[in-house]
């Protein structure tokens, strides 16, 4: 798992508009952010854990910027970034990055 979350924080980060909102203070910031999509449907919420509220549900292959990561106490991994693609383009929030794999589908 730690191997698979270095690979993805050391992608590069492509341009987007507009500004990003203030990061989460649970946000890890040592690396850089990562191209992800979703390989599976996933919740995004507005926190990191199953606990946090639902934002909206991502379907499978929608592409996800992740600026930043968090960890919860069971040492599962979340990503916070916006979505880039699809109908819920430019919301904010964690997915699990259990459902999201490294590079952009559209």
């Amino acid at each position: 798992m730690v191997s698979v979350l270095a690979t993805m924080m050391c992608s590069s980060p492509s341009a987007t508009a507009g500004p990003w909102p203030p990061k989460p203070k649970a946000c890890n910031t040592d690396g850089a952010g990562a191209q992800l999509h979703t390989i599976e449907a996933v919740r995004l919420r507005a926190g990191k854990g199953t606990s946090s509220r639902v934002v909206t549900v991502l379907s499978k292959n929608t592409d996800f910027y992740a600026e930043c990561w968090g960890v919860t106490a069971d040492d599962a991994w979340w990503a916070y970034g916006r979505v880039l693609s699809g109908p819920d383009r430019e919301r904010y929030g964690w997915v699990a990055g259990a459902y999201t794999a490294t590079g952009y589908r559209h």
